[in-house]
This record gives C-alpha cells, sequence and structure tokens, in this order.
C-alpha cells in the first residue's frame, strides 16, 4: 500500500519513542559496527518494522563526515562485459554494508564532473572504470580522505589505488594463442579511440609480434562494439589471403568481425583464419560463435576494487595498492586445435 503524498514521514525520533529508547541507540541499532545490545537492537528493529521506518543515509551522510554511500562512475554500460563488473561491485558494496550510487560518463570531462558532484553527498568512497579524472579530482578526494580506486585505468594514476589486467600478458597470450594455433601471418583490430586496457593490450600483442620477428597488420575500428566489428570485416575480407591470425582487442569486436566474415565474405573460420578476443563475455561462449578468447574476470575485478576501498577507509594512511589480475586463456571454436611439438 502507497503512503499518501500528506501523511507523515516516520523518522529516528519516532521509532525511540515506539521502542521507548533514545534517539542515539536508534542511531547505533542502524550503525554497522557500534556498540549496542543484542535486546536493544532488536526493540529499534521491531519497532522500526511496525512503523514502516527506512533510514535516510543521504541525511546521515551530511550530518557526518562520511556516509555508507559509494559512487560508481562507470562508462560503455551498453557492453556486457562493463555491466557485470558494475553490478558485481554494486553488489559487493551491499554485501559489505554500503550503498552503491551509480552515475555513467563517457569521457574524462564527464567522469571528473560526476566525482566531483559525489563531494556533496560525503560519500565514503569512489570507484572509477571510466575515463580517467585529472589529477586535480584525485588530489581532492585525498584532502576530503575519500578512498578512490580506478578499474583499468593504469598504474601510474598518484594518489589513486588501481585495479587493472595485466595488459602485456593479454598480449603475450594472444600471440602464443595464434601461434599455437599455427597461424604465422597476423593481424590486430583494435579501436581508434585511445583507452587503457584496450589499446593497451592490442599495442602488447604488436609488440611481441616484434620480439618474435613476426610483422602483424594494424586494423582500426570506430569504436570497440559489435558493429564496429562487423564493418572491419568489410576492410579485412579483401586481404584475407594475407592472414591466418588475427587478435581482436575486445570479444564484442571479435562477434561482429566473425559474422561479417563468415556471412559476407562466406570465410571459415578457423580453417581459412584463426580468431582470438579478448575478456570472455558471456556471448562468447555461445554456440553460434565458441570465440577462443583470453579471460579477464569481471567478478574478481570488482570484488577487488571494493576490497581496496574498504581497506582504505580502515587504514588511510597505508601505501598505494595496485591489483594486477592474472588472465586466462580459452581455446575455443575459432581457433585450431593447438599444435603440439
Amino acid at each position: 500500500m502507497m503512503t499518501s503524498p500528506t501523511e507523515k514521514r516516520i523518522t529516528s525520533f519516532d521509532v525511540a519513542r515506539h521502542a521507548g529508547v533514545s534517539r542515539s541507540v536508534v542511531s547505533r541499532a542502524f550503525t554497522k559496527g557500534a556498540t549496542i545490545s543484542d535486546t536493544a537492537r532488536a526493540k529499534v528493529l521491531q519497532s522500526a518494522d511496525e512503523l514502516g521506518y527506512q533510514v535516510n543515509y543521504l541525511a546521515r551522510g551530511l550530518q557526518t563526515k562520511h556516509s555508507n554511500l559509494v559512487g560508481i562512475v562507470a562508462s560503455a554500460l551498453d557492453t556486457p562485459y562493463r555491466a557485470r563488473q558494475v553490478r558485481i561491485a554494486a553488489q559487493e558494496c551491499i554485501k559489505r554494508g554500503f550503498r552503491p550510487i551509480l552515475l555513467t560518463a563517457e569521457s574524462a570531462v564527464e567522469s571528473e564532473k560526476l566525482t566531483s558532484l559525489l563531494f556533496n553527498y560525503n560519500v565514503a568512497g569512489v570507484i572509477i572504470t571510466s575515463a580517467e579524472p585529472s589529477s586535480k579530482i584525485i588530489t581532492e578526494c585525498n584532502r576530503l580522505s575519500i578512498p578512490i580506486v580506478m578499474v583499468n585505468r593504469g598504474s601510474d594514476i598518484s594518489g589513486a589505488d588501481c585495479v587493472q589486467m595485466d595488459i602485456d600478458q593479454a598480449g603475450a597470450l594472444a600471440y602464443q594463442m595464434l601461434n599455437e594455433a599455427g597461424a604465422r601471418r597476423l593481424a590486430v583490430l583494435m579501436p581508434s579511440v585511445e583507452s587503457y586496457s584496450v589499446s593497451g593490450r592490442a599495442r602488447a600483442f604488436v609488440k611481441t609480434c616484434k620480439k618474435h620477428k613476426t610483422p602483424a597488420l594494424i586494423f582500426t575500428s570506430s569504436d570497440q562494439s559489435y558493429n564496429a566489428g562487423l564493418d572491419a570485416a568489410q576492410e579485412i575480407g579483401p586481404r584475407i589471403d594475407t592472414l591466418d591470425g588475427i587478435f581482436c582487442a575486445t570479444d564484442l569486436l571479435a562477434l561482429g568481425l566473425l559474422d561479417g566474415l563468415r556471412h559476407k565474405w562466406n570465410i571459415e573460420v578457423p580453417e581459412k583464419l584463426s580468431v582470438v578476443g579478448c575478456d570472455d563475455i558471456e556471448q562468447a561462449s555461445w554456440c553460434s560463435y565458441k570465440l577462443s578468447t583470453i579471460r579477464q574476470d569481471a567478478d574478481e575485478q570488482a570484488i577487488a576494487a571494493v576490497s581496496i576501498m574498504l581497506k582504505r577507509i580502515e587504514d588511510p594512511t597505508m601505501a598505494t595498492q595496485t591489483y594486477i589480475q592474472n588472465l586466462t586463456p580459452l581455446h575455443r571454436g575459432t581457433t585450431k586445435r593447438p599444435i603440439r611439438k
């Protein structure tokens, strides 16, 4: 039953009167780690339930130095990997007793504006998976003692903790997987728009190819989406005779490329071309694709980001943390069976 607009909102004072306790006891009952007896907590929770009381976390944050609100600033939520990463981070925050606020930003300017907006809510911490904010914003977080964790944004950011995939390992694994499949004429498909992890893994692949004296053609796409991969097939298809293996910087690019090559150019994969992606999104394992890829665990990254944030809350003076995630190669149906010597 919905509450009438004219009906009085239940406050902590109402709960205190109903339970026969002080308002400070009510506050402690809803504060994680606060000292309160089991009997008093039970009385408060029962009264709160009977009255329909809801904690006003925003007001609590404004009255104290920090609230239990956590800002998550994210971009590219239309991609399966990022959507899962953000969902797991939000779930982990709730599990640990915090309330996530999700804000979306597709550029460094937006990321900076939204992060500064969170300061008004006395957030307990900030997790950023979007474009990297300026050093000014990070400095302000440090000044306000607000932990800030960057996910896949680089490890050379002074004043921020970081969680990231090992981009050098990604490039090396992509080369290894194609090499094991017998591919020797290699290429990489990467977005023209710069980003730390996606551009970084593609460049690491090219670097590894050079190390092994194997030249790699570089194809660029408009972005890292399925449609961008589909469009790239128009450029790659006519040059298929010069290639036998390609690394796509994201799974979505790989899936689009696969459909474009198969349906528009009648190119058989992996017979004619081995294809390796990166991320291991759910769609990569679908029967229609069975994409060979490099797995970066979205759940692991999200949980690590929340864990580091909580450690920073407990110990603001600890040394800057950088969590490097190891990756896993997954041979499926788009690479030939690895050649064993």
